[in-house]
């Protein structure tokens, strides 16, 4: 169930072992406890990815230490929901995650074309599960050439669902993402997706995660895209058209 846009370099390298997490937790704790002294109310946040973090066989016993820390710092897992049947779901419960983000890039076809077969009923069973138990939990998008018009087909999943957020990114060629270059999104068809964005949500904003504007019809944005990497027409102008 590897994701074949993933922008991890490489998989080969080893894992820490559970006692150099904790040492790097600890030096975390230690910068969280300097910045505390100095802004009254100040609170950080750990995101855990991968790969598939619930892969690690040791991964539930460094949420119980995130937990046992939870005056410190939240927390938030990124996962494809593949590990996240109906115990796990009622465990993440009691450990009090701030959001759990579950990846889908499409209806079925497309998605088990990224990420395998059997993984979209599995990432469907996982947001069903984390709804049921009442946790924060987000849809991810990312979109690029064979699968961003399918984004509604998402965001009315999320909505049926109850989820949280559905939220969109667009393919970054790094990592494994390098081999998928020639499926980024050119300007006319960026310009699309944020189209398709709009109606699913008429009259709100649209927060781009890869600049950091906040989109609106008669709103310009002035930031080009850091990530994109189309050779033509920034899309300085984008908003514009939407």
């Amino acid at each position: 169930m590897r994701c074949t846009h993933c922008y991890q370099d490489s998989y080969l390298g080893e894992e820490p072992e559970f006692g150099e997490l904790l040492h790097i937790l600890a030096q975390f704790r230690e910068l969280t406890d300097f910045w505390k002294k100095k802004v009254p109310g100040f609170r950080c946040h750990i995101t855990v990815s991968g790969g598939e973090p619930f892969v690690r066989k040791d991964f539930s016993d460094l949420l119980d230490v995130f937990y046992a820390q939870r005056e410190y710092f939240s927390f938030a897992i990124l996962t494809n929901g593949s590990f996240i049947d109906e115990q796990t779901a009622r465990r993440l419960k009691k450990l009090q995650p701030a959001f759990v983000q579950i990846s889908l890039e499409g209806g079925r076809g497309i998605h088990e074309k990224i990420r395998g077969k059997g993984s979209y009923g599995l990432a469907v069973r996982a947001l069903q599960n984390l709804v049921r138990e009442k946790i924060r939990c987000f849809i991810s998008f990312t979109a690029h050439r064979e699968n961003y018009k399918e984004f509604p087909t998402v965001a009315r999943l999320g909505k049926k669902l109850g989820v949280s957020r559905v939220w969109a990114d667009r393919l970054i060629p790094r990592g494994s993402g390098a081999e998928m270059a020639d499926l980024l999104l050119n300007p006319a068809e960026t310009r699309q997706f944020f189209r398709i964005m709009v109606r699913c949500r008429p009259g709100k904003l649209l927060h781009c995660r890869c600049c950091g504007i906040c989109i609106k019809r008669k709103s310009p944005c002035t930031a080009p895209c850091s990530f994109y990497a189309a050779t033509a027409d920034p899309i300085t102008a984008l908003p514009e058209t939407v």
